[in-house]
């Protein structure tokens, strides 16, 4: 998905380029394009998880939109990490309006990502079904509950506004802060995808489940070589077009 995302976008922006002053304004459309494709894709990934009832942690009309405000503030931050590289590799400097403006719209993603988040649990909470997986996230889930409260809510939610809204902010500590949220992110990630199915599903309600197949105890996970394998080599394959982008299409104002 993040290499045909990625492959999409240079494709337009090598379109764009292409084109002379009589058909610049499509790229407007094409950006338009773009938004709407973030849109959809990320709708898709969070409905997948938002139709799962059988599992207490998914089962939510939240998952889509918080979702799309979570892909807004890891890819935001994501790029100004990129951009700063590529700006300092070429001995460019960002123009300091254009840094306050993406600041302050990281500012306004983290801040929207940690309200969907609190709204989505204090929702979970209404509901008595609910409780028990709430209880094991916030308080009794060990290495979920540290990666939920240090990571993500800490680490990447908490530390970054208080970095970004401190005056005199400068494109080292911006970039910091995004670093910051990458990294709540994938503690993000990890809470969700594992914490979410390493809690016991409720087969049947009212009852407990025991069996030689594990039923009705909290499950552990360890990443194997080759999940750390697809995971580095996705991220290295996104920086690699990355790369050739910004030298053979002249992404970077001269």
């Amino acid at each position: 998905m993040m290499f045909y995302s990625g492959f999409f976008a240079i494709v337009a922006a090598y379109l764009v380029t292409l084109m002379d002053r009589s058909l610049a304004g499509y790229n407007k459309v094409l950006g338009f394009l773009a938004f709407f494709w973030r849109l959809a894709l990320t709708t898709a990934t969070g409905s997948i998880f938002g139709f799962l009832v059988a599992r207490s942690a998914y089962g939510s009309a939240l998952m889509a939109p918080m979702f799309i405000i979570y892909s807004f503030a890891y890819g935001l931050a994501a790029f100004l990490i990129v951009q700063g590289s590529m700006y300092a590799w070429n001995n460019l400097k960002l123009d300091e309006g254009i840094l306050a403006r993406m600041k302050n719209l990281l500012a306004v993603f983290v801040g929207a990502a940690l309200y969907f988040t609190a709204v989505m649990h204090l929702t979970s909470l209404y509901f008595a079904r609910q409780t028990d997986y709430e209880r094991f996230l916030l308080l009794d889930g060990g290495i979920y509950t540290a990666a939920f409260w240090l990571g993500q809510v800490l680490i990447g939610g908490i530390l970054p506004l208080v970095l970004l809204f401190a005056p005199g902010a400068t494109q080292t500590r911006v970039i910091a802060a995004s670093v910051l949220v990458v990294l709540g992110g994938l503690a993000q990630m990890f809470v969700t995808i594992v914490g979410g199915q390493a809690f016991p599903l409720e087969m049947f309600p009212g009852y407990a489940v025991s069996s030689t197949f594990q039923d009705g105890i909290v499950n552990s996970y360890s990443p194997v070589l080759g999940e750390f394998a697809l995971g580095f080599g996705g991220i290295a394959l996104a920086f690699l077009i990355t790369v050739v982008a910004v030298r053979v299409l002249r992404f970077l104002p001269q």
